[in-house]
């Protein structure tokens, strides 16, 4: 059993994933399906402004209409008037800004990429496929911010992203998820469903999102995504249970923890020390005798995290454990317990 287990019980993302949540741009969904003139609505953003440098973003366009390229150019403009009404203009253009504007997105200055994106946001539904594909760039800050304009766009980009999510591509399959954790609620309902695909990294990244979302009504078919035929799932489902952190998933829990496989022990201990009181204390102390370090260690975490007293003794046993993870585990639940008026 390889050492990043740790990582994985703690929820780490894959490589390249940002674990902080996004802050959407606040972008209406309902703007994507406004009726509106493609290239007049743009001219007259900026036709009806008064300063100078509006006059200067209006001087952009030729006399036969929008220049694609002179609005490009304008949002990597010095002055931050011009480039915002460049973006608004792009948003406005609609489908034929697509393909500019993720261009305009592997750039390297940040506040190109922030406005390209927020156009992109402003086009809506219609730049979805082509923000999909930008999720599998190979620059990080490319994929970061078609993340963040998709999960900007709300409800509407939910059944895109369930499709995403059975992609090949691991990747791909966690940034879909990730959007559809930071869209929230309006997301709980499809993913609750994708529980049930036939795919099992399907059911492994909406058990996950879910749990990061938090919303209870996921609770029971969490519970029964614990007894999935596949281990990552039952992980998945298990963890996602302690983020949530709902007493009614004691009861299972605490069977997975009588399961002979680790891998859905470990998740169990570790979601059972969220649920504090409710957590079955004497089957989490019977796991501090398991003969596999990750369980040792993760039933002590859990104990420290629940602050019962009555596990100060089996956890001084520990304190010659073997493993060096274990020992450090039992010192912080022992001092975790003393803090919480144990002795």
């Amino acid at each position: 059993m390889v050492r990043i287990y740790i990582g994985m019980v703690a929820g780490t993302l894959p490589k390249n994933v940002k674990p902080a949540r996004i802050s959407p741009d606040p972008v209406p969904s309902a703007y994507s399906n406004s009726t509106k003139p493609i290239i007049r609505t743009g001219v007259n953003r900026l036709e009806m402004q008064n300063t100078g440098t509006d006059r200067k973003a209006y001087s952009i366009h030729t006399s036969s209409g929008m220049d694609m390229d002179g609005l490009i150019k304008a949002i990597r403009h010095q002055n931050l008037g011009i480039r915002w009404r460049a973006a608004l203009a792009l948003g406005d253009i609609g489908e034929p800004a697509i393909k500019p504007l993720i261009r305009a997105m592997r750039e390297n200055d940040h506040d190109v990429r922030w406005l390209a994106g927020l156009a992109l946001g402003h086009i809506g539904e219609r730049a979805i496929p082509q923000l999909l594909r930008a999720l599998s760039e190979e620059d990080h800050d490319v994929r970061w911010h078609a993340t963040r304009v998709l999960a900007g766009m709300g409800q509407v980009a939910i059944p895109h992203m369930i499709a995403a999510l059975h992609d090949e591509d691991s990747d791909t399959q966690w940034r879909s998820a990730y959007v559809l954790s930071n869209i929230g609620e309006p997301a709980v309902e499809p993913l609750i469903l994708a529980l049930k695909d036939p795919l099992w990294w399907v059911r492994v990244r909406a058990a996950w999102a879910l749990g990061e979302i938090g919303d209870r009504r996921a609770v029971e078919p969490l519970i029964q995504s614990v007894n999935d035929m596949d281990w990552y799932v039952r992980w998945s489902a298990a963890d996602a249970l302690g983020k949530i952190g709902d007493k009614r998933a004691a009861v299972c829990l605490s069977k997975a923890l009588k399961e002979p496989d680790s891998f859905v022990q470990v998740p169990a201990t570790w979601a059972l020390g969220k649920l504090g009181s409710d957590a079955p204390v004497d089957t989490l102390i019977q796991c501090l005798k398991s003969g596999d370090w990750y369980v040792r260690w993760g039933a002590a975490d859990a104990l420290g995290n629940i602050g019962d007293a009555r596990a100060l003794d089996a956890l001084r046993e520990l304190a010659g454990d073997k493993d060096e993870y274990v020992r450090r585990a039992a010192d912080n639940a022992i001092a975790k317990i003393g803090k919480k008026g144990g002795s």
